[in-house]
């Protein structure tokens, strides 16, 4: 059955380091030069994500302080802003002030001008009450004299229960 035989053993071990001789000359070469590649690959792709993931860290924290320096010349241009209406509020009750000046004024003027039509006419009406009331009185005309005399007697004791 099983018979040793030396020469079949010794051709059968030729045959097999033949063989693996044959087989790493024509596959192990490309096996380690595509598992080197394989294995460069995998490293460049390391490196690159670290490099990426650097990249990420830079770009996070430029992010982070140009959101911080927006937030900062945010609330200067808030506070330019409010500083800008609260100069603007003042100008306007500066000019309201003086509107407000302005229109007394003019309403002071008005009234001294009417004040003065009204006694002018006060005067006149006086005058011709007080010649009326003398003519009525002597009986008679009077002369323009006469009428100037009255009239400022007339006006002389109006000014003095007026003061």
């Amino acid at each position: 059955m099983l018979e040793f035989d030396p020469v079949r053993i010794a051709i059968t071990i030729v045959n097999l380091v033949f063989l693996f001789l044959i087989l790493r000359w024509l596959l192990w070469r490309p096996v380690s030069e595509f598992l080197e590649k394989r294995r460069q690959m995998i490293g460049a792709d390391l490196d690159s994500a670290r490099e990426d993931k650097e990249k990420a860290a830079v770009l996070l924290e430029e992010h982070r302080r140009l959101v911080a320096e927006n937030r900062v010349e945010a609330a200067k241009v808030i506070e330019a802003a409010l500083r800008q209406a609260d100069l603007r509020k003042e100008e306007i009750i500066v000019e309201a002030a003086k509107e407000t000046a302005a229109q007394l004024e003019r309403a002071k003027i008005e009234i001294a001008r009417e004040r003065a039509r009204v006694i002018e006419e006060l005067r006149a009406d006086i005058s011709n009450l007080a010649v009326t009331v003398a003519e009525k009185m002597l009986a008679r005309k009077l002369t323009d004299s006469d009428r100037e005399h009255i009239f400022a007697a007339a006006i002389e004791e109006l000014e003095s229960r007026a003061n």
